[in-house]
């Protein structure tokens, strides 16, 4: 699938390249003329990205950096990056592209180009099953974990107001709750979930309901509307043929919400 989208679109996007200012001119091209893609990925954010037991980077971003390599037809050079370097490298050119659980927001979008979203962060109410809740209104007598003033938190009040909350000052504390019985579900966003339970594989953090999603987008440059293009592409073939689907349910553990493109 990959390599025949590369032959459909990149004809078209290259001259509608030649079309943009010249300095955007070159970019998916020059790519693809050197044969190298570089996209920076995470390996702090399991299970978006983290390096697993050989130090081989691993995650949901790094499948999709991968697989956007093999759709372009070029290597791909995987450079580690942070929370707090993953804009500037892309504006000092020293990466094509970032994928990185990285929210749009319009203060980002001053600086950089975001794709449509790929895939989402949810936040939610997890535990086992053996405990049947699945939608807010199920919340009788269940005791629920989360951490004070987060975003889970104003949101179950909101949803659940009548629910028995413990509330913690912070998600470690509110997971070793639940870890220790104190509380029988946990509120939290669904990678701490899935990140304990890779760490602890005896316990049971089923998503019960997610409250919201967090959507996550790809970052290029703002002078890269060739790739910008591309990249879309990608993405609305990858939401069709089910590929994206299958990689949140793989790392993430639950269904790919409904993201509307950008």
């Amino acid at each position: 699938m990959f390599k025949k989208l590369t032959r459909i679109v990149s004809a078209g996007l290259l001259a509608a390249s030649a079309l943009a200012a010249p300095g955007a001119a070159g970019d998916l091209q020059d790519i693809l003329s050197a044969g190298k893609v570089r996209i920076g990925v995470p390996v702090d954010v399991a299970p978006f990205g983290s390096n697993d037991e050989n130090n081989q980077p691993v995650g949901l971003d790094v499948d999709m950096a991968h697989n956007i390599a093999e759709a372009l037809g070029v290597e791909l050079e995987l450079q580690q990056i942070t929370g707090a370097n993953r804009i500037p490298y892309l504006l000092t050119g020293k990466l094509d592209i970032v994928i990185s659980v990285m929210g749009a927001t319009p203060q980002r979008a001053l600086q950089i180009a975001f794709s449509s979203p790929y895939s989402a962060v949810s936040s939610g109410v997890f535990g086992p099953d053996s405990i049947p809740v699945s939608k807010p209104e199920d919340l009788t007598d269940q005791t629920i974990a989360v951490a004070r003033g987060t975003t889970q938190d104003l949101l179950l009040t909101k949803l659940a107001p009548n629910a028995k909350i413990q509330r913690y000052d912070d998600d470690a504390t509110a997971a070793a709750a639940f870890t220790s019985g104190q509380a029988e579900l946990f509120a939290t966003a669904d990678i701490v979930a899935k990140v304990m339970m890779m760490q602890d594989p005896s316990l049971e953090l089923k998503p019960k309901f997610i409250m919201a999603f967090n959507p996550t987008y790809i970052g290029v440059r703002q002078d890269s509307p060739a790739l910008l293009q591309w990249l879309n592409t990608f993405v609305h073939v990858g939401m069709l043929d089910g590929s994206l689907a299958a990689l949140t349910e793989k790392w993430l553990g639950t269904p790919l919400p409904d993201l509307q493109p950008l």
